[in-house]
């Protein structure tokens, strides 16, 4: 693991200095989001995995600029992802996102699974996040369309709209986050047409106060035979570097539940160490322990 923890070290340094030299010369680079190395024993033979959720803007410092994404995790045996590709222009009211935008959707109640867990929260994406997203990951999508996020006080939104013409589907999707006090509330909805039609929608409200976390919500996925899911989790800094979360994903049509626990460790303010168990719809456990880095 501390191979990994100087590979991940040197990538976050290689971005950081890639942001300082990009900024002597007037462009602009904003990074987001995660990118975690670890094993898990989960799939035999797959045991390594790199997992990415990030995108990265560039742009002059004027409204105008390029972002660029991805969802998903490469191991051995599998490659299940999403790459964001779009143009953007900033208005005083919003951001329009044109090409291959981050569908809305997967912006909003997203599966605290992912935290500790991500390679296998990827896994179960067909539950938490788009159709868009799912279809390129597991259905062959190829995804274009547009999106536009704002934020209006306490609220943030977005919309989007993806074609998948090679498959002839069309999906919209729409998402809101309220944050007041020690509460965030969010949640989405999402269509399609051209294909077996669905209506997709989620909701989650997560709650924080000091050391203590807690939240609950519900993915309600549209796709036949998919069942609904309700997910509860807690959270608690038993130290400044060491916080330990539970999450219990229980399906409403009476299958087993996913049961994970998983504990971090800040290495710095950007990098951190889990390790995890879980018991996915009754299965024996299994186990994975990753470096991430965050910015």
């Amino acid at each position: 693991m501390r191979a990994a923890a100087l590979a991940l070290s040197m990538c976050g340094a290689t971005m950081l200095g890639a942001a300082a030299a990009l900024a002597q010369s007037g462009l602009q680079f904003e990074p987001s989001g995660r990118l975690s190395l670890g094993a898990t024993d989960r799939t035999p033979g797959a045991d390594l995995f790199l997992y990415g959720d990030t995108s990265t803007r560039l742009s002059f410092g004027g409204p105008l600029g390029f972002e660029l994404g991805t969802y998903g995790y490469v191991n051995a045996l599998d490659s299940p992802h999403e790459t964001y590709g779009a143009f953007t222009w900033d208005f005083d009211f919003g951001r329009l996102s044109v090409g291959v935008p981050r569908p809305a959707y997967d912006g909003f109640a997203v599966s605290a699974l992912e935290r500790g867990f991500p390679a296998l929260g990827a896994d179960m994406a067909g539950v938490t996040r788009s159709e868009a997203t799912t279809g390129a990951m597991f259905a062959g999508y190829l995804p274009y369309g547009l999106r536009f996020d704002a934020a209006a006080g306490p609220f943030t939104y977005a919309f989007s709209v993806h074609e998948a013409s090679n498959v002839g589907v069309t999906v919209a999707s729409a998402g809101l986050t309220y944050s007041v006090g020690d509460w965030t509330l969010s949640g989405a909805v999402e269509g399609n047409w051209g294909g077996p039609a669905d209506l997709s929608a989620k909701a989650q409200a997560a709650w924080t106060r000091g050391a203590l976390g807690a939240g609950l919500g519900l993915y309600a996925p549209g796709p036949l035979g998919t069942a609904e899911v309700v997910e509860g989790f807690a959270s608690y800094r038993a130290l400044p570097e060491l916080t330990v979360t539970g999450v219990v994903q229980a399906p409403l049509d009476g299958t087993d539940p996913t049961l994970a626990l998983s504990g971090r460790y800040d290495l710095t303010d950007r990098f951190g160490l889990s390790v995890g168990a879980a018991s996915v719809a009754g299965s024996d456990a299994v186990f994975n322990a990753f470096v991430d880095f965050n910015f």
